[in-house]
């Protein structure tokens, strides 16, 4: 019986070991996608901290880096996936996220919010938004990060 234990240890350690290499596998290109990311980023800003990242995917995908300078200064800093313009904006210049999240909820009345992120959709800045309607579908609204103006939204059937 005692070897029997043992050798189900064995086992259960294997899997477990198998299972987290599988995972870090899994993680590895959006993590080198972020260091590649950040390293261009910060040709253009000098981060002393980063405070948020973000992954959008919409019809270019962008990673966008929310940080602060040694100065203390706050900039967001969109970085498109492939080679393209880098766009940075200084924090203040747009409404954040508990002002876009407050839009959605005035204007959609969400029964559940899942997710706010940043993006770019054709040169525009914007806050995606990704909620639960009133009639349990998975929808998203969009808003432009500068003045917090409407761009679009969808819906779909969960």
């Amino acid at each position: 019986m005692r070897k029997w234990t043992i050798l189900l240890f064995i086992f259960l350690c294997l899997v477990i070991w198998q299972a987290v290499s599988v995972y870090q596998d899994a993680l590895w290109p959006k993590q080198s996608m972020e260091a590649k990311a950040l390293e261009r980023a910060k040709e253009k800003v000098a981060f002393a901290q980063i405070d948020r990242i973000y992954t959008y995917h919409g019809e270019e995908a962008y990673i966008v880096f929310v940080g602060k300078t040694k100065k203390g200064k706050k900039y967001v800093v969109w970085v498109p996936e492939k080679k393209g313009k880098i766009v940075i904006k200084r924090a203040e210049s747009g409404i954040t996220e508990a002002e876009a999240i407050a839009a959605l909820k005035a204007e959609r009345h969400p029964k559940k919010i899942i997710s706010a992120r940043l993006g770019m959709e054709k040169g525009v800045p914007l806050w995606e938004l990704t909620y639960i309607d009133q009639y349990d579908r998975y929808s998203f609204y969009y808003v432009s990060f500068t003045d917090g103006t409407f761009l679009k939204r969808y819906s779909f059937q969960q």
